[in-house]
């Protein structure tokens, strides 16, 4: 029974060894508002000087490492060893614009949407485009359809159509 408990025991050594030299992730959500997203990160005990973020077209890195603190008490264990964190954004963001704070353990990023993938309004103005000459024909040589009395099928004054 007592090699059982000392294979045991070493089984779990190893696991827990192995453990510290894979990256480990923190857990995180991304929220979508109307110009940017937001990505929280959950970070207890994380210095910010510990942690690098990197964004290369859409896609959001978050690595680090935090390195274990001699004397501190094992009743409250805060995750120890390189830590990271990868996702693909949805659409094209602003680099330039990222802003990120670290809160009471919460890595928040607010990352811009690039302004250059959305649409814009367009204002219709009256009278002639610039694509018609002084005599209502286009450039082209057609007929603009327009004549002196305004549009045929137009309103008369009445306000009934002609």
């Amino acid at each position: 029974m007592q090699d059982l408990f000392h294979q045991l025991g070493l089984l779990t050594r190893q696991t827990a060894e192995g453990e510290a030299e894979r990256p480990w992730m923190p857990i995180a959500e991304i929220d979508e508002i109307d110009d940017a997203y937001l990505a929280r990160l959950e970070m207890p005990g994380i210095a910010p000087e510990d942690v690098e973020i990197s964004i290369n077209g859409r896609e959001l890195c978050v690595n680090g490492e935090v390195h274990t603190e001699e004397g501190r008490s094992n009743a409250l264990r805060v995750r120890t060893g390189r830590f990271h964190f990868h996702t693909s954004l949805p659409s094209d963001v602003d680099q330039e614009g990222v802003e990120a704070s670290m809160d009471e353990g919460i890595l928040t990023l607010r990352i811009p949407k690039a302004t250059q993938g959305q649409g814009r309004r367009i204002e219709v103005r009256a009278g002639h485009s610039k694509g018609h000459s002084e005599s209502g024909r286009s450039e082209s040589g057609r007929s603009g359809g327009h004549s002196e009395g305004g549009r045929s099928g137009g309103r008369s004054e009445g306000g009934r159509r002609s």
